[in-house]
């Protein structure tokens, strides 16, 4: 059961985290998040001009967004960011260790 907790626990704060940075960052640098923007309409235009099966890739133009990809970009650095840490701290304090 604490495993479980533990893991939705990361879930939700990454995803909380995740907002607040891109929330922070579109205040305080919004070139970055421009640029940002950008490129995942670059990476979105990658994806959906491949060339797939219209009856598929109306899926992918429908799904891909530049601003769903720059956000989950945003909460995969904070889920990358949340492990480090707590990592860290459990193997300061010695915790997990079998």
């Amino acid at each position: 059961m604490g495993r479980l907790l533990a893991a939705t626990t990361n879930i939700f704060l990454s995803l909380l985290l995740g907002a607040i940075a891109l929330a922070f960052l579109a205040v305080q640098f919004p070139d970055i998040i421009q640029t940002l923007l950008n490129s995942a309409g670059w990476l979105r235009d990658q994806v959906t001009g491949t060339g797939l099966d219209p009856k598929y890739n109306i899926w992918l133009t429908f799904l891909i967004d530049e601003r769903q990809l720059v956000f989950l970009g945003f909460v995969i650095a904070m889920r990358i960011l949340l492990a480090l840490v707590i990592g860290g701290i459990a193997s300061v304090l010695g915790i997990g260790r079998r």
